[in-house]
């Protein structure tokens, strides 16, 4: 089982027994074949883009970059919102566990109701195997836990607002020889000092680095705010 390496976070729902679950509330957005419900976390539909890349960066590294191909294949979602981007990698990208992490207990009936529907009915579901975790701290603090405990990811993906600097470090550490690391970096131009009175830059740049692999994935998307409200939105 995946999880067997990976020392799951303590929670009340781990320590009781199991009770059967509820089903999911409707879903209300669906994202390249994938449905889910935002609720109230950030969810940014022009940034699909990014997590489309992010997809397709892990699928090529499972298949072609990793050491060793038949270890189990684990991700860490370090700031997934809503968990829409750790729903894909169990449901498009072929993870065999994922860790999905948000500083933001709020969230935390939104990300299990979303990830419960890629679990309902599963075989591994039946078989009472875990494909996925999801836990509350802060990024650096997780993925230095992680590191501390030896517990390594093949993908580890930092979606954060602002810039990734603060985060690179830890991620590298947690990360496995071989694997591959996947930031977006939200509002990148004023955070590096652009822009000006009249206009406003906001959006995301998204790019993978891989040790041994030729991957390398770069998305950007923008918007421009005038000061009158005009806004002009352009992607490459």
């Amino acid at each position: 089982m995946a999880a067997a390496a990976i020392s799951l976070p303590r929670s009340p729902s781990l320590l009781q027994p199991t009770r059967r679950r509820s089903a999911p509330p409707a879903c209300t957005q669906s994202e390249r074949g994938v449905s889910f419900d935002p609720g109230s976390a950030f969810y940014r539909s022009d940034s699909a883009a990014g997590r489309d890349l992010a997809v397709l960066a892990a699928t090529l590294h499972r298949r072609r970059g990793r050491p060793d191909p038949s270890a189990p294949f684990l991700c860490l979602d370090a700031m997934c919102g809503c968990g829409v981007r750790a729903l894909r990698y169990l449901a498009q990208a072929g993870a065999d566990f994922v860790w999905a992490n948000d500083a933001s207990e709020a969230l935390r009936p939104i990300i299990l109701a979303n990830l419960c529907r890629f679990e309902r009915g599963s075989p591994e579901a039946v078989a009472g195997c875990r494909r996925w975790v999801v836990s509350h701290n802060d990024a650096t603090r997780l993925l230095a836990e992680r590191y501390l405990r030896r517990e390594y990811f093949d993908v580890i993906d930092v979606d954060s607002f602002g810039g990734d600097a603060a985060y690179v470090r830890a991620a590298l550490l947690a990360l496995k020889i071989g694997g591959l690391l996947y930031l977006t970096s939200t509002d990148w131009r004023s955070a590096r000092g652009y822009g000006s009175r009249r206009w406003r830059c906001t959006g995301s740049i998204s790019f993978g680095i891989s040790h041994n692999t030729p991957i390398l994935v770069f998305c950007v998307s923008w918007s421009y705010l005038s000061s009158n409200g005009t806004t002009m939105q352009r992607k490459r």
